[in-house]
């Protein structure tokens, strides 16, 4: 093939690759703290009861709050049970239910939601 050959076949795959890439949905999240600061993590982000932000550090992982305002974190989506206490899907991304016994259903399997599972990272700026 001729280099002008591959590159007609570059661009013309082009325009698909962007629309994937547009059209993919990103589960990264950002939040601002009541002092304007900006936190961002890989996963889904809360505010604690001390305004504090705190993420999931895994790609589409969960972050939940408890009824005393300590963040914790999943790999994947996390549940609170008829217990009180939450769990989250072992798999990053993973989903979760209540069955009708109030019991925390797992893709994969069920895990605690932990604090190690979670970041408080400050974003950067564009220096404007």
């Amino acid at each position: 093939m001729t280099q002008s050959g591959s590159i007609s076949i570059f661009t013309s795959k082009l325009p698909l690759a962007v629309l994937f890439l547009i059209s993919t949905p990103l589960s990264a999240d950002c939040m601002s703290d009541p002092g304007g600061d900006i936190y961002c993590g890989a996963g889904h982000c809360v505010v604690n009861n001390k305004g504090r932000v705190w993420c999931s550090r895994y790609y589409d992982g969960d972050a939940v709050i408890t009824l005393y305002g300590q963040v914790l974190c999943g790999k994947g989506q996390c549940a609170k049970g008829l217990d009180g206490q939450f769990f989250c899907s072992s798999e990053i991304g993973g989903a979760v239910l209540l069955d009708s016994h109030g019991r925390v259903r797992c893709y994969g399997h069920c895990e605690p939601a932990t604090t190690d599972k979670c970041e408080n990272t400050r974003a950067d700026n564009s220096g404007r």
